[in-house]
């Protein structure tokens, strides 16, 4: 199915983007997430499983390629954008 090309990797990109995204950025993720009515969890800032399938069933339910990981298609769907610099700060 769509998941082709992302087995073994989900651990990698996953620490990947708790670096890039501060707290306060996946808050407003799963703030969006819940929005959309795909999403019912807590609002934490914290990237976890269940997050991880919010952002699947945003991605396939918008016709983006679906990996459960935050890029940059996702983030222009939901209208969220990260910090220019790691942890928004220079």
């Amino acid at each position: 199915m769509v998941k082709a090309g992302t087995a073994g990797t989900t651990g990698e990109q996953r620490q990947e983007q708790k670096q890039l995204m501060s707290k306060d950025t996946l808050k407003r993720l799963q703030e969006r997430l819940e929005t959309e009515g795909v999403y019912a969890g807590p609002v934490d800032g914290e990237l976890n499983a269940q997050t991880e399938a919010a952002l699947r069933q945003s991605q396939q339910q918008h016709g983006l390629p679906v990996s459960g990981t935050v890029d940059e298609a996702t983030l222009q769907q939901l209208q969220l954008r990260l910090p220019t610099t790691p942890g928004g700060e220079r």
